[in-house]
This record gives structure tokens, sequence and C-alpha cells, in this order.
């Protein structure tokens, strides 16, 4: 038979009562340490959310000139800069098209066979030229290097840069990388950062790729697909390829006159 409050003295009523509170506070504190879980995997979850969200951009191409276009007289590449060089000399060695069999070499010298047989082979969803660079350094103690884009102001943010790159003498550096060894001295090189925490400054490095390592040195080297995009690319994975890019000013002209024509 339970006993009422009524027939309790005041030291058992006391205990009973003593009894509850503790029973409410081990409750309450359950409640709080479940709430306490649930708020911290929230937290860690949106703080997740937003580094990836800020990290995992859609691979827009921020550098102009993914193709690596040389210029007439052969002495630049478009849209490309170069810092510190005494000579610079370009030379268009071969086109890369969708398939093998309609690839191009413009010299004779087998450089497209040697891109297919050591490193990619399969289809190409845009065509790309691999070309010849030769240079030579000034005196400056200045780093030589050849950019596309720092100096647009573009490069902020989550990004990855990187090319292809067979050299043949001298030495390249600079913040890319190599990421991939493939055959015949073909490797892929490369640069990525991620936005990964909300307090952290952007930073993007002026030499991607630095063209020797002393003054007055010179080199060779085939190259291709040099460019920067946006996001944060799992070379590892994916490699490396040809990007989408923002439409350019000239684009919309062209496309703006054949809308009046067809009008």
């Amino acid at each position: 038979m339970m006993m009422s409050d009524d027939n309790m003295s005041i030291t058992e009523r006391l205990t009973h009562v003593a009894a509850r509170a503790n029973a409410m506070s081990e409750t309450v504190n359950a409640q709080m340490g479940v709430i306490n879980a649930a708020m911290e995997s929230a937290e860690t979850k949106f703080d997740n959310y937003i580094g990836g969200a800020r990290a995992e951009l859609s691979h827009i191409l921020l550098s102009n000139n993914q193709q690596m276009e040389p210029n007439d007289n052969g002495t630049a590449i478009k849209g490309f800069n170069t810092i510190s060089l005494q000579q610079f000399e370009v030379t268009k060695e071969a086109t890369i098209y969708a398939a093998p069999a309609n690839d191009t070499d413009h010299t004779n010298r087998g450089v497209a066979q040697d891109f297919r047989n050591n490193v990619f082979n399969g289809y190409v969803n845009g065509a790309f030229n691999i070309v010849r660079i030769k240079w030579k350094r000034n005196s400056s103690d200045h780093p030589a290097r050849l950019d596309n884009n720092w100096n647009t102001r573009y490069q902020q943010g989550a990004l990855s840069s990187a090319c292809y790159i067979k050299l043949i003498s001298g030495s390249v550096g600079g913040s890319m990388q190599p990421i991939k060894e493939y055959g015949n001295g073909w490797k892929l090189m490369g640069y990525r950062q991620k936005a990964d925490n909300t307090a952290k400054p952007f930073y993007a490095p002026h030499s991607k790729l630095a063209l020797s390592d002393s003054a007055l040195a010179e080199g060779e080297a085939l190259i291709c697909l040099f460019g920067t995009v946006s996001g944060y690319v799992d070379f590892e994975k994916v490699g490396w390829g040809v990007y989408p890019e923002f439409a350019k000013p000239s684009d919309i002209s062209i496309a703006t006159s054949q809308l009046s024509a067809q009008g």
C-alpha cells in the first residue's frame, strides 16, 4: 500500500522531495546532453557543408586560351604573360582533336603521337595545341615565369591550375608541383587550393610555372592545357582536361550579329 504524503513525517517528505528533484535533475541533464550533442552534430555538418560548398565550385575556366594558340610571330602565347625573360620562342608542334585519327602534327616531329602514346589516347572534348617553348632568363633575380591570368585578379578563392609538360632541358618550378608521372618525360603539374575555412583569407600565387631557377639560364619544354579553373579539381582521379569558360565579349557580339541577321 502506497503511503500518501499526509502520512509521512517531515523527514520522509523532505527525502521524497529530494528524490523527485534528483530524478528531475537527471532527466533535465540527460535532455541537455541530447540537445548539446545534436547542436554539435549540426554545427559540424554546417561547417563541413560551408567548407565543401566553397571549395567544390563548378570548374569554370578562369584563364584565357587554354588551347594555347601562339601569336603570329611565335614570340608569345595569346593571353599569357611572361616576366624576367630575355628570350621566349613558341612553336605549335601539334593539335590534339576529339579522335586520335584527326590529330595534326605540324612539325612532323611526332609530338602528337608521343602525347597519345604516353599521356592520353582517348576522346578529347575540345581541340587543343601542344606547343614547344624555348626561353632564356634575363639577369634579374626576380623569378621568371609563364603565367596567364594572375594580373586579371580572377584568381581568388577555391581554384586549381595545371598543365601537361615535358621538360626537354633546363628546369621549371613555382607553385605548381608534379602530380603524376607519365612515360617519356611527360608529367601533370598542378596547384590547387580549397576555401576550407570561413576565416581564411583567399590567396593566389604569382608564380604558377617558374622558368629556370637562376639568371641567364635557358630551357625548353613541350606544354599543353595550361590554365586555371574555379574549384578544387581531383587531379588524382579525373586528371586534367579542357574546361568550359564564360562567354567573352567577342562571343556575345558575334551571337548578337547572327541573331540580327536571322531576324
